[in-house]
């Protein structure tokens, strides 16, 4: 058999317009272009690198024909895929890299260099392989035992959700990775052109030189990718949620492929609908609060005005009935009772021959809760502060805590700790009568280490409503 003529076959190559090409991989593995002869014939480290250079300088590779059609069936495939799960199904995710990233730098190649590219298409692609052992490595990081990866050295054994999800030696995880294709959006493929520079490759090839300042730096260059890519996870649902949590984890914090310690690989994976849901609610509170907060603030110029316009017996039953509709905002107490002492101050007598005379029951009672007059008003008969409506049917209210929370099932809860109780009852937000306006709002606030004091309705064995202590007696 004669022997190949290396030499011939790159002249051949040499006449291959490049242009025609839409494979990277037949022009980054398969058709390396080499420059003319350099005049040191030994000297083939400068010409392989020229040859690179020139490579990129001249090959603007188009996206192949076909691609956007064959990643649109995939992605229609994907999306109907179930895997064989039980209430399983694929999730899809669009993940954007923040800067570049290189995935497979070290595999084996032609070059010093290598990059993750479709064997079809040609395309960057971020192989699945690599989108678990990040999640896996996140998952372990946060330090949690059933999340930790099996270490023998250490004696540490697997976690038990960690081996559910991503499997070990005997069986398969729960949750399949897929590889995540680069997603069309540009007519050219997102490589580029990148260096690192080796400073004492003698010393890294263990020639035995020690480093030193005179070494010669030895530059190598390699290809990078950018843009999006889109990640598909299959499995129960409740799974690949948690997957894409660690996946969303390690794409930020730690970044995917290569160099990631000098800021390459890192990437924004966007919202799922879940979270999507939980911010557009969180932002739903946020305008109730800030409506809330704006209608607090136009009562409390209100009461402002109430004791400016104050004419005495004139106008003391208006003023005031003005005020008793005020009052019933749990977040204006304070307001209200330094404005009813401001209209005290500036005509007692006729605040106190109003109330004994003028004021209704209800009148005298809220004067009285609210501490109009420090010293005590004379009142037609003892009259407790008025509590809220009790509600419908029959039951007996029983003090306690309280507070709102959201439980792992995203479940609006509300828990009651009953006085000698260890451990709070939960019922669902929605099971749960709130009897007092704005308590709902502080009860969201508050928490388990800062619980809100309340009379729950004890309706057989669960908790139907909720209000605040009963000033001045007991619960009815």
């Amino acid at each position: 058999m004669a022997p190949i003529d290396a030499d011939g076959r790159r002249d051949d190559l040499r006449k291959i317009r490049r242009v025609d090409v839409q494979h990277a991989g037949l022009l980054l593995d398969k058709m390396l272009v080499w420059p003319d002869r350099p005049d040191d014939p030994s000297d083939a480290e400068a010409a392989s690198k020229s040859a690179f250079r020139a490579l990129m300088e001249a090959a603007r590779i188009r996206v192949p024909e076909g691609y956007s059609r064959a990643f649109a069936r995939r992605r229609t495939w994907l999306e109907r895929f179930t895997g064989g799960f039980e209430r399983g199904g694929t999730q899809l995710r669009r993940a954007t890299a923040k800067g570049r990233l290189v995935v497979n730098l070290g595999a084996a190649a032609v070059r010093e260099t290598n990059l993750a590219l479709l064997h079809t298409w040609g395309v960057p692609y971020l192989p699945g392989s690599a989108l678990k052992g990040l999640a896996s490595a996140a998952a372990h990081r946060s330090g949690v035992p059933a999340w930790r990866k099996v270490d023998e050295r250490e004696g540490r054994l697997q976690g038990e959700d960690h081996r559910l999800m991503f499997g070990d030696t005997g069986e398969s995880g729960c949750v399949v990775f897929h590889d995540a294709w680069w997603v069309p959006e540009d007519d050219e493929l997102p490589l580029d052109l990148d260096t690192m520079t080796v400073h004492h490759r003698g010393y890294y090839q263990g020639d035995g030189s020690p480093p030193a300042d005179g070494d010669e730096p030895n530059p190598v260059a390699f290809l990078t990718t950018r843009g999006a890519f889109l990640i598909a996870l299959t499995g129960p649902e409740e799974w690949v949620e948690a997957a894409f949590d660690w996946l969303d984890s390690g794409l930020k914090e730690d970044g995917i492929g290569a160099k990631t310690a000098a800021g390459y690989g890192r990437m924004l994976l966007d919202k799922s609908p879940r979270q999507r849901e939980r911010e557009e609610r969180e932002e739903a509170e946020r305008k109730q609060r800030e409506e809330e907060k704006k209608r607090n603030e136009a009562r409390r110029r209100r009461l402002r005005e109430l004791v400016g316009i104050f004419r005495g017996k004139s106008n003391a039953r208006q003023v005031f009935e003005q005020i008793q509709q005020i009052a019933a905002d749990q977040a204006l107490h304070e307001d209200v009772k330094r404005a009813l002492r401001e209209l005290f101050e500036k005509d007692k007598v006729c605040w106190r021959d109003w109330l004994k005379s003028g004021a209704d029951p209800e009148q005298q009672a809220l004067a009285r809760q609210f501490e109009m007059e420090a010293t005590g008003i004379p009142l037609k008969a003892p009259i407790h502060a008025v509590a809220p409506p009790a509600s419908a049917g029959t039951g007996v209210w029983e003090k306690g805590l309280a507070w709102i929370a959201r439980d792992q099932k995203n479940r609006s809860m509300l828990f009651f700790l009953g006085k000698g109780s260890r451990k709070p009852e939960e019922r669902n937000r929605k099971d749960v009568k709130i009897e007092e306006e704005g308590l709902e709002e502080v009860l969201r606030a508050a928490g388990p280490d800062a619980p809100v004091e309340v009379e729950g309705l004890r309706d057989g064995k669960k908790i139907a409503g909720i209000r605040r202590p009963v000033r001045g007696g007991g619960a009815p």
